[in-house]
Order: structure tokens, then C-alpha cells, then sequence
């Protein structure tokens, strides 16, 4: 199916720009459990424990004693998130000091939460020099994308790809694949036809192709055209018959009101003569 994309194809380019990944991120999936702890240390019972997301504190023990208890902390002083989503993306840092506040140990760990990438679809559009294909999905954001021709590995990272009408063959076939660290997803291949009246610049009108636009319009006036014809119909076929009642009845009560004479046989309306 073509789609006139010429209006969104700067914004989609900006949509998915060439992936950057965070070396140093610990990439999770939303709904995922994560435990962040200390390397080579554990907090022990008379230590003070701290936490903060993003410079926020969200734990802090004194000893045996807890201060704040934002996060859940297990005994040996990892950080313990279940079910993590989006918002819960960012740094976060642990400290552990003795009980005369000399530090034993810290540890500062990125986090990053993403969604899993959804399945993309190729749109096609028809242009003058040649045929722009979209690689789009919903919700997609941090990915990378790449481009398959004919089973092979295109050169471009960009969402939308242009193939020139020299480099378009008959039977070319062109697929997109979304990625980030957590997941990939590949598009269905599709195969492209650009004919002359597809890259001439289309007419709209109410959101529609003109020409689509146009037959419907004829379709929906000719149907009723044709039904105001059969309502006329059937009320004249039901007036009819009413109106030789009608006419019937009338010629009826007229004829007590006719001269008498005209109402007598033909013997009795002759004159009487006498002779004599």
C-alpha cells in the first residue's frame, strides 16, 4: 500500500538516530529484577548503609538501626528493585562506613531500563527520482536500525531509506530491523512498485485520495438518486387506486342532484300530445 509520508519524513529521521549506548548501563527490561551490590564487601551488622537514585537518598542504616527505607536493601547490603520500569532508569550509589564513619567501601552503578522493541513495518512511498521506504514502529525509542536488500545488509542506519529509480530492479525486496540491548525486531519484506502515476504529487480532499474521493461521491449520489425514484414510484402505484375511489364515489352522490327528467326513462321524458 503507497502513503504519501513527504510531511513526517524529516521528523521520522529524527526519530531514530543512530544508536548510542551507554558502555557503562546496566540495560533491563521493564518488568525485570535487579540487584546491585558491592563488589568485594558486605555490609556488616554495626556498619552505616547508604543508598541514592540520582543523588536522592532512598536508604539509610545506622547500625542496627534503618533511618530511611525507600528501596529494599537485603542483609548484606545489595540493593534489591523488582519489577523495574522506566522512571527507575538512573545512577545509583552505595556506601558502606564503620561505626567511627571511615568508608569501607562504594559502588556506583547505571541503570538502564528500556521496553522491548516492537515488530517495525517498511512504508512505501512513491516520489519523482525514485521511492523512499520508512522503517517505523510504536513506542520505539533508543534504537538502532538497519537495513536488509534482497537478504543483504544495506549500508544505512537511518529510519528512512531512498533507492534511487536507476537502483530500483523489478522483484527488489527491502526489510528494517529495531534494536536496542535488550531485544530486535525484523520487519516483513516488501517489495516496492512505483509506477508513473504513483510519484506524480496526489490531490486530497476530506483526508482522501481526490479520485477515491470522487467515486464515492458519485456511488453514494447515484444510490439515492435511485431510491427517491422507487419511493416515487411506490407512492403513486398507492395514490392511484384512492383516486378512483374517490372519483367513483363523487359521480355516485351526483346523481341524486341530476334534473328529474333526466333521471326518468326515455318514454316518460316524451311530450303528451292529444288530439282533439
Amino acid at each position: 500500500m503507497l502513503l504519501n509520508l513527504t510531511s513526517v519524513l524529516f521528523i521520522l529521521i529524527f526519530m531514530f538516530p543512530p544508536g548510542k549506548f551507554v558502555s557503562s548501563c546496566i540495560y533491563k527490561a521493564a518488568g525485570d529484577k535487579v540487584v546491585i551490590s558491592f563488589d568485594d564487601a558486605k555490609s556488616q551488622e554495626d556498619n552505616d548503609l547508604r543508598w541514592t537514585h540520582n543523588k536522592q537518598k532512598v536508604y539509610i542504616r545506622k547500625g542496627s538501626q534503618i533511618k530511611l527505607n525507600k528501596l529494599n536493601v537485603s542483609e548484606d547490603g545489595s540493593l534489591i528493585l523488582e519489577n523495574i520500569q522506566k522512571d527507575q532508569s538512573g545512577e545509583y550509589k552505595g556506601v558502606i562506613y564503620d561505626a567511627d564513619g571511615k568508608l569501607i567501601t562504594e559502588t556506583v552503578q547505571e541503570l538502564c531500563v528500556l521496553e522491548p522493541v516492537a515488530e517495525p513495518i517498511v512504508l512505501v512511498e512513491c516520489v519523482e527520482n525514485g521511492v523512499n521506504l520508512n522503517c517505523t514502529a510504536v513506542n520505539v525509542t533508543e534504537v538502532v536500525v538497519s537495513w536488509m536488500k534482497n537478504g543483504k545488509k544495506a549500508n544505512m542506519t537511518h529510519a528512512v531509506l531512498h533507492i534511487s529509480s536507476s537502483e530500483l530492479k523489478p522483484g527488489d525486496t527491502f526489510s528494517c530491523t529495531l534494536r536496542n540491548q535488550i531485544s530486535k525486531k525484523s520487519a516483513k519484506n516488501v517489495e516496492p512498485e512505483c509506477s508513473e502515476t504513483d510519484k506524480s504529487e496526489k490531490k486530497y480532499l476530506f483526508g482522501l485520495d481526490l479520485w477515491w474521493t470522487l467515486v464515492i461521491l458519485t456511488g453514494g449520489g447515484g444510490f439515492l438518486l435511485i431510491l427517491f425514484i422507487i419511493c416515487l414510484v411506490c407512492v403513486s402505484c398507492c395514490c392511484r387506486p384512492n383516486k378512483r375511489k374517490a372519483k367513483r364515489e363523487e359521480q355516485h352522490q351526483l346523481v341524486p342532484l341530476m334534473p328529474y327528467y333526466l333521471n326518468q326513462p326515455d318514454d316518460q321524458q316524451k311530450p303528451v300530445t292529444s288530439f282533439g
